[in-house]
């Protein structure tokens, strides 16, 4: 529990509900902006990576967004965030180039308000994705722990408690955007 070096791997970006993020931010993302990112290789990939020469495939291989108790969203996603969620006036103040949004509050304080903003709906739209809740899986863990009837052993406990260290990290570096 509360690994610190744990990770999740959420969709890539552009799997992601890109009508409840403008919702959430109260912005319409210009096309052209994920167009670049697409472009930039931001939004991850549609080629799976060939296996390496040593036979094991990529760890991440369509570019899927790796969030970690660590160190929280991947940066290069938060920068694709800062230029995605960008106004028009902040776009052209970075020069319209993605790079520009690399550092923290480089896009101004609005902007990074609304970065975090976005990621932060992406992580509980994740959440909300799974069929069961936090709530619901500590309780059957509690259950299979206190009831013998159930003839639980801890093999059948794993997958319940790594639902829950998964669902616990999201809900973490959600709090902390």
């Amino acid at each position: 529990p509360n690994n610190p070096h744990d990770v999740y791997v959420m969709p890539p970006l552009k799997e992601w509900d890109i009508d409840a993020l403008e919702k959430a931010c109260g912005r319409t993302f210009a096309a052209g902006r994920l167009e670049k990112l697409s472009r930039a290789g931001l939004l991850g990939s549609t080629i799976v990576l060939a296996s390496g020469p040593d036979g094991d495939g990529a760890a991440n291989p369509l570019g899927g967004v790796v969030v970690s108790r660590a160190g929280g969203v991947d940066p290069a996603v938060m920068q694709a965030l800062r230029a995605l969620v960008s106004s028009d006036e902040e776009w052209e103040n970075a020069g319209e180039a993605i790079g520009n949004f690399s550092e923290e509050l480089s896009g101004g304080a609005e902007n990074e308000k609304l970065a975090r903003l976005a990621a932060r709906t992406a992580l509980q739209l994740e959440l909300e994705s799974k069929p069961t809740t936090i709530e619901e899986d500590e309780e059957l863990l509690k259950r299979m722990k206190s009831n013998k009837s159930m003839d639980s052993d801890a093999e059948d406990m794993i997958p319940v408690m790594f639902r829950i260290e998964k669902k616990r990290l999201l809900k973490e570096v959600a709090n902390m955007l």
